[in-house]
């Protein structure tokens, strides 16, 4: 899909994908993006071509740096990932709006994908872009525009991150054709605590659910692993946003008086409250993980074991959940609380024929008030 640049494009594609939201087999949806103007924040997942298993450790380091890269230069924000050895999951923030960069700004980015040495697939160099921003003129606006078009946007962002790492694959295992399988999928996700969390401890299981590890702290190539590897919870993105949420404060049992000490207070006081809510997040992926079933190396939980009523009184945990696939999680289109689906769906309700509201509750466990658009026959796959 090409970069979507102005509020009526994306209206339109929201349009469309409303109307394709039950589509004939074969026909792609459109995809679900924010409301004009507005930030967003949206869970994507791409598979390999056949789903081979091409992402081995190297290739996996080169992953996660571009990611790392491709994200700087867009302006995205990465809250967390997991690569495996045939597909990646991403939970990002795209602005709504790129604004007015000045020059310098555009060089700081341009530094993040284009700096170093140039390379076979690479035409455009940071020093390319730099003169033509110093030349001025007809050549500056052409720089300018051609470097704001790749930024903003979740198609461009994704684009960008899979054609890079392609060309690159390709050339260095002498390889050619497609390396990923069609177009990536994604889901939008409120920017609250308890959809964040949801799907973000759903996105760090990925290496637990697969059998690789039985604890996400020993995966590196997770946005989880690598900041307890690193020993910087600090720096871990998701971790930051939930804390500054609240998501920690019932642990701390603690004010929000950060501002108006001086004294360095505030900076410890913050950093409690990222450790606090790595504690609870941590509870949240493992909470009755001692479970038999689920432990042992390279299976998940069976619908059998799922559905069994637990001793604490019929409900399942959102360990339990999180540790099996949750359909919702990559296919629910929309994903928060009601009030969140059904402001999406305000914008293109004559879309849906008579469906007067667009807010469905998530099936299969305790989901708390998170609603879906989409209303999944089996929500567990």
């Amino acid at each position: 899909m090409s970069d979507l640049r102005d509020g009526e494009m994306e209206d339109s594609v929201a349009i469309g994908f409303a109307k394709g939201l039950l589509p004939k087999r074969g026909r792609r949806r459109p995809r679900v993006l924010g409301k004009p103007g507005r930030a967003a924040v949206y869970h994507v997942v791409s598979r390999t071509c056949g789903q081979e298993f091409l992402l081995g450790m190297v290739e996996k380091e080169r992953m996660r740096d571009l990611i790392g890269r491709v994200a700087g230069f867009c302006g995205v924000e990465l809250l967390t990932y997991c690569i495996l050895d045939n597909h990646f999951h991403l939970l990002v923030e795209v602005p709504g709006k790129v604004g007015e960069l000045d020059d310098a700004e555009l060089i700081r980015r341009a530094g993040f994908l284009y700096g170093g040495k140039a390379r076979p697939g690479q035409p455009l160099t940071l020093s390319m872009v730099e003169g033509a921003l110093a030349e001025g003129g007809a050549t500056r606006a052409y720089m300018r525009e051609l470097l704001m078009r790749r930024m903003g946007s979740l198609p461009m962002f994704v684009k960008l991150l899979k054609q890079r790492f392609s060309i690159r694959y390709n050339r260095l295992n002498e390889r050619k054709g497609t390396l990923w399988e069609g177009p990536f999928r994604s889901v939008l996700v409120e920017n609250s605590r308890e959809a964040l969390a949801l799907v973000g401890a759903y996105i760090d299981l990925n290496a637990v659910r697969a059998g690789i590890v039985e604890d996400p702290k020993d995966y590196r190539y997770c946005g989880y692993g690598e900041a307890v590897g690193k020993g910087k919870l600090g720096g871990y993105a998701l971790l930051v946003r939930l804390a500054g949420m609240g998501f920690g404060a019932e642990l701390l049992k603690m004010e929000a008086e950060t501002e108006t000490i001086s004294d360095g207070t505030a900076l410890r006081c913050t950093q409690d409250r990222v450790e606090a809510a790595g504690q609870l997040y941590r509870l949240l992926m493992f909470e009755e993980a001692t479970d038999g079933s689920a432990s042992e190396k390279g299976r998940v939980l069976p619908k059998a074991v799922f559905w069994r009523v637990d001793a604490a009184g019929g409900g399942l945990s959102r360990g339990q959940l999180l540790r099996c696939r949750i359909r919702y999680l990559t296919e629910g289109a929309v994903i928060g609380s009601r009030a969140f689906v059904e402001d999406w769906f305000a914008g293109v309700r004559g879309a849906f024929g008579g469906r007067e509201t667009g807010a469905r509750p998530m099936k299969g466990g305790d989901f708390g008030d998170l609603c879906a658009l989409r209303d999944l026959r089996d929500p567990l796959g």
